[in-house]
């Protein structure tokens, strides 16, 4: 053979090796000696468009050393593309080991694990308006491969994760693909339990209410406990002088950021301000999460009782009186019969603002104890409004005795209609507006077993009220046999009284304009229920 046709033709040999190494990426199968792969080749493939492809190749053979296996994986990490989901790339791959080789996939995932948690680690900067894209890309890759990590390295990779998110948890929760709510989720208590550490008084309240929901939820007995009582001590932090200082160091720096001249009586009043934002729409609503630990059921109670003193200054006393309400609307499916006797004592205090009553009437209901209904009968006694007289007091005397009334019939039923019809104030020109009877009525018709043959009994009553509240419940619960008694009715004329009757559409005088309504609101619901 001609010495240049040998040398051509080992030239081209030489080039069919060039060729199959370039082509790695697309044949990761065939992977061969003279392919030399070094770390150099693994940064430059970061940046390539076959790279990817590449590096995933590197990572599915065993011609290569575990170093370098790794170098390639995390390469996959923390390159910076668009064109391409390196992480949904790299669970591919390994996916595919771990099939042929769950120990190279282990020891891979194991080398991982200090470069992935020495990213995590790393403080936040202060002056970036999100976080850093390689860190968000270092926390999906590192939950990601948890369950592909060696077993003893798990809990230190969950720690890494959940603890990332904490370190700025308002401006981490929802960076990247996994959110940190379906994180702990997926993590379970572990991760719950990590959140706990992150709860502090000085982080954004959305931010704390987030994580005691995410611990309620999620985490385990000694979790939520933990918890609680971490969140009742921030409650209480928040309430010393030290918390209110460190409120103003923030707004007098912001005001001299600002330019604006430093008005200390302004910077002092809006920190009191701004503590209240944190307590009432931080630490309160996030106890609400943890309420059926002890001692947040304990410190929402203490606080819903603590009543302003006769000499503090106006603005305090609003701004307690909202906590209170507040505290009351946290304790929401968390009070047990053990709390009824103190909520009764603060729904009945007369000396107590009106939403703070409300709120404690609404726990009373959740308690659903008929105990509670011998003390609320003197509300639904009190006359109210009548056509001689409607002062102040006789409207708070008129709302109460509505909300006292719609609870004794929620917890005592229908054994408590007849004596509930009797106990209705009726002084002389009594006023009664249209939404409390329909109220009540409202109340009878959610009682089971429906009690329509008592309340038919009041269309009979003397009191126009009792036999509007009779017409009501038919209208909800009644039947067309029911239409030919609510007829009879059309023909009553006795007049109804309160506010409201007049700006019914159309504007309602007497009984039988209320019967003759309520027949075609049961006609309308009956045709609506057949369709």
């Amino acid at each position: 053979m001609p010495k240049g046709d040998g040398f051509a033709s080992r030239m081209g040999w030489t080039t069919k090796i060039i060729v199959l190494c370039s082509a790695l990426g697309v044949m990761s199968g065939v992977l061969l000696a003279g392919c030399k792969v070094n770390s150099d080749d693994v940064e430059q493939w970061k940046g390539t468009v076959k790279g990817p492809t590449r590096l995933v190749a590197v990572i599915g053979s065993d011609r290569y050393s575990q170093e370098l296996r790794t170098e390639a994986a995390l390469a996959m990490v923390e390159m910076d593309r668009s064109d391409v989901d390196a992480l949904a790339l790299l669970k591919e791959a390994l996916d595919d080991l771990r099939g042929d080789d769950a120990e190279a996939t282990e020891a891979i995932v194991g080398g991982m694990i200090p470069r992935l948690e020495a990213l995590l680690s790393e403080e936040p900067d202060p002056a970036a308006s999100a976080p850093d894209p390689t860190q968000v890309r270092a926390k999906d890759a590192a939950y990601m491969v948890i369950p592909y990590a060696p077993e003893e390295s798990r809990d230190g990779l969950i720690r890494s994760v959940v603890g990332w998110y904490s370190a700025d948890f308002e401006g981490r929760s929802l960076a990247g693909d996994y959110s940190a709510e379906q994180v702990t989720r997926a993590l379970g208590a572990e991760a719950a339990g990590i959140l706990v550490d992150a709860l502090h008084e000085k982080m954004p309240p959305q931010a704390m209410i987030k994580i005691a929901e995410i611990i309620g939820e999620d985490g385990d007995e000694d979790t939520k406990k933990r918890a609680g009582q971490r969140l009742v001590a921030i409650e209480k932090d928040m309430e010393k002088g030290a918390f209110v200082t460190w409120l103003a160091t923030q707004i007098r720096e912001s005001i001299e950021a600002s330019g604006e001249k430093v008005d200390e009586a302004r910077v002092n009043s809006l920190a009191l301000y701004n503590r209240e934002n944190y307590i009432n729409q931080g630490a309160l609503p996030a106890m609400r999460h943890l309420g059926d630990q002890q001692a947040v059921a304990t410190r929402l109670l203490a606080i819903a009782d603590t009543k302003p003193g006769a000499s503090d200054a106006k603005a305090w006393v609003e701004r307690l009186n909202a906590r209170r309400a507040t505290a009351l609307n946290a304790l929401e499916g968390h009070v047990t019969r053990a709390h009824l006797n103190r909520l009764l004592s603060i729904a009945l205090d007369p000396s107590n603002p009106v939403e703070v009553r409300d709120y404690a009437f609404d726990r009373i209901g959740d308690i659903r104890s008929r105990a509670a209904i011998g003390r609320l009968w003197p509300l639904v006694e009190r006359a109210g409004c009548t056509a001689a007289s409607c002062s102040a007091n006789d409207r708070l005397a008129k709302r109460l005795r509505w909300r006292a009334g719609e609870l004794v019939l929620s917890l005592g039923g229908p054994s408590t209609i007849d004596t509930f019809s009797q106990r209705l104030p009726s002084a002389t020109g009594i006023q009664y507006e249209p939404e409390e009877l329909e109220g009540y009525a409202t109340r009878m018709s959610q009682m089971t077993p429906p009690p329509t043959s008592t309340v038919m009994t009041l269309m009979d009553s003397q009191q126009w009220w009792n036999r509007v509240v009779a017409l009501r419940y038919l209208e909800r619960r009644g039947g067309e046999a029911d239409v030919p008694a609510m007829t009879r009715l059309m023909s009553d004329e006795g007049e109804v009284s309160g506010e409201g009757w007049s700006e019914l559409n159309p504007p309602v005088k007497t009984v039988g304009q209320v019967a003759d309504a309520a027949i075609k609101a049961l006609r309308t619901r009956e045709q609506g229920d057949k369709k």
